[in-house]
């Protein structure tokens, strides 16, 4: 009888007072589950890039990512959580890379990513190149009478251009950026010239001018000493 009166006194209050705590209960725990999306554009990053590659182009340079949890853990995510770095270790030719965005994407364990736009990054990817090619010189005119060629030179014959294999490879030769008019030598003599540069080639690895010698014999000089 003692059992049944500790239960039953005061029975109305007790049960007030446990759906009081529940609905409490209830509330609070509805709160903390409250879901909460995000949308959140992550950098494309890179690393490990050999010395001899250029990353051209990255298409594109920054993916949309929609992102979901709890409103209490979505409140201490920060921008800074979410990184998308690409290895590029071992790449060392030129070439067009698809990564799947979902394997380099990183981001907080307290969330659930729903979507990544796009879902494919392209990295377009160049070699650079050193090509050792010969160097043409320009001329315009030709020699007046008396004056014959004895010798030509070109120091150096060659040189090395640097710039992206795919652009470089098929440039056989270079020029000089100006010609050398025949018609005014009477007289041996050496002229500096600059190298023309095409667009293709990033520089000129040792030297951006030649030396050119026209070594010539004047007839015309000898009759009048005559």
């Amino acid at each position: 009888m003692k059992i049944k009166n500790i239960i039953f006194n005061n029975f109305n209050l007790k049960i007030s007072a446990f759906f009081v705590a529940l609905l409490t209960w209830i509330l609070i725990t509805g709160k903390e589950r409250t879901y909460l999306e995000e949308t959140i554009d992550v950098n494309v990053e890179y690393f490990n890039v050999s010395n001899n590659i250029d990353v051209k182009n990255i298409n594109p340079e920054k993916v949309r990512v929609k992102v979901k949890g709890i409103s209490t853990e979505m409140k201490k995510i920060d921008l800074k959580d979410f990184r998308l770095k690409i290895d590029l270790k071992g790449t060392n030719q030129s070439m067009k890379l698809n990564k799947f965005t979902r394997d380099y994407l990183e981001y907080p364990v307290n969330v659930n990513v729903v979507s990544v736009y796009p879902q494919w990054i392209e990295i377009t990817i160049e070699e650079f190149f050193i090509k050792e090619v010969p160097v043409k010189v320009k001329y315009t005119g030709m020699f007046e009478n008396g004056i014959k060629l004895i010798k030509r030179s070109v120091r150096p014959e060659k040189v090395k251009i640097y710039g992206y294999k795919s652009q470089i490879k098929d440039i056989d030769m270079v020029y000089t950026a100006e010609s050398i008019d025949l018609s005014k030598i009477d007289k041996t003599t050496t002229f500096k010239l600059s190298l023309e540069k095409k667009v293709e080639i990033l520089k000129f690895k040792d030297s951006e001018e030649v030396e050119v010698t026209i070594a010539v014999k004047n007839r015309n000089v000898k009759s009048r000493s005559k």
